[in-house]
Order: C-alpha cells, then structure tokens, then sequence
C-alpha cells in the first residue's frame, strides 16, 4: 500500500526519508492542532496523500488523530467545558457514524471532495471568525450534525466545529481543551466503522498508530505555549496551507478524473 508499510522496504534511504517526514509532519501536525484546537489531520493529509493516495488518508488519520486526541485530552482535561461537549456530541455522534458509512469514493472522487471542503472551511472558518453570537440549542445541535456529518467523510472536518465552540462562548484553552475530547469522539467512532467495514486495512491502521504515537509530544509542547504564542498568527499560516493543499487536491483529482 505504501513506503512505509512495506517490510520489503525496511531500513532503505528512501524508507527513511519518507518516515522522517511523515514524522516531522505528525509533530508539526500535532502541535498547530493543540494550539489551534484544528489543522493537524490537513497538514499530515497534505504529505500523506502523495505517499499512500488520497483515497486511504481518511482511513489512516482516523487511526492516527485517535492517538492525537488522546494525548490532548490529557494534556488540558481539567479546562473540558463538559455541558458544551454533551450538546455538541448529541447530534455529532448520529451524524459521524452515518458519514463514515457512506465514506466509499475512489481516489478521484475523494480528492475532489477533499479539495474543496478544504477551501471552502477556510472561507466559513474567516467568516465567522470575526462574528460575535452565541449559538442557541436548537442551532448548536443543527450545526453540530453537519459537523459530524463531514467529520465522517473527509479530513478538516474538525475545522467547523471551532466557530461552534466560540459561538457556545468558549475561547482560549477551554476551546481547545473541548474541541479535543469532541475529536477524539469522532476519531473513535470512524476508526470503528471503517475496521467493522474492512475499509481500514491493517496497513493502514499499523501506520496510523505510528503516526498517532508521534503526535503524543506536541499536545504537551502545546500546554506549554498556549500562552506564549498568538494563536492568530498560527490560524492565518494553517489557513493559508489548507487553500493551497485544497486547490491541490481539486487539481490532481480532476486531471485523473476520466
């Protein structure tokens, strides 16, 4: 299936390479997310997709963002704003189980898909952005199923929920803190579907474990500069990455597409 997943492979330059840079990006990854409460699994989907196709990336990063999210939700457990979750998973939940069941694209299809989700979240993540509203129950839960729902089917989907978090009123490590336990509910209930569904191969699984065990250290690292560093900056930057790999996902996908 991949580079790194081929015994056969094992110990070559080219095999190292490859795992060196899927493990820079697996900490680069992790850390924007912690910080951002969003952007890990796009930045590992960006230098994923070339190495084992765009088709195999949901499968792996459900596996992969598994871990993460563990890691994040121990690293700020005690700042989960527990009603806010509770709300948000009750519509989420239903909604992610029914996306991962329908999640059966070949690559074309999935990378066009994947492509312009990623640019369309970065237009609805600037436009709410700079609105202040709090989001009502029946508008919470509204949005949290259409949360889920891509949260199923593509990578980034994460993104949308981070206007739902500032909407329910939460701001600064209390979002991130949040955002992390609702992903790794997400993560938890795509990764079981797509094993039930023998749509997770085990390669993919073995890989995504690795990568998830290379996350662990950037939620920590995170705590850490949570205070130090604008989040801002780090928004605008993943920004930036997710319209360009967005457009380059659509490009690549529509030259293959017969």
């Amino acid at each position: 299936m991949t580079l790194l997943a081929d015994p056969a492979l094992l110990g070559s330059a080219a095999h190292v390479a490859t795992a060196l840079a899927v493990g820079a990006a697996a900490l680069i990854g992790s850390l924007l997310s912690a910080l951002t409460g969003s952007g890990g699994a796009i930045v590992l989907s960006l230098v994923l997709a070339p190495i084992i196709g765009v088709a195999a990336v949901v499968q792996t990063l459900s596996v992969a963002m598994l871990l993460s999210h563990v890691a994040r939700v121990g690293a700020f457990w005690r700042l989960i704003d527990w009603p806010v979750t509770g709300r948000i998973l009750l519509a989420a939940i239903p909604s992610c189980f029914a996306g991962a069941l329908l999640y059966t694209k070949p690559d074309e299809a999935a990378g066009l898909v994947l492509g312009l989700f990623l640019i369309a979240v970065v237009v609805l993540k600037r436009v709410f952005a700079g609105r202040s509203f709090r989001v009502g129950p029946a508008g919470l839960l509204a949005a949290s199923a259409v949360f889920g729902l891509l949260s199923g089917t593509t990578i980034g989907g994460g993104l949308l929920v981070i206007p739902i978090l500032l909407g329910a009123g939460l701001a600064g490590a209390a979002l991130v803190a949040t955002d992390a336990i609702v992903g790794l509910t997400m993560h938890l209930i795509k990764t079981l579907v797509f094993g039930q569904a023998a749509v997770l191969t085990g390669a993919q699984a073995w890989l995504g474990a690795v990568i998830g065990i290379c996350m662990f250290p950037g939620a920590w690292l995170a705590r850490a500069l949570l205070a130090r560093i604008p989040l801002k900056v780090h928004a605008l930057l993943l920004d930036i990455v997710v319209a360009l790999g967005g457009a380059s996902f659509v490009i690549q996908a529509l030259r293959r597409w017969d």
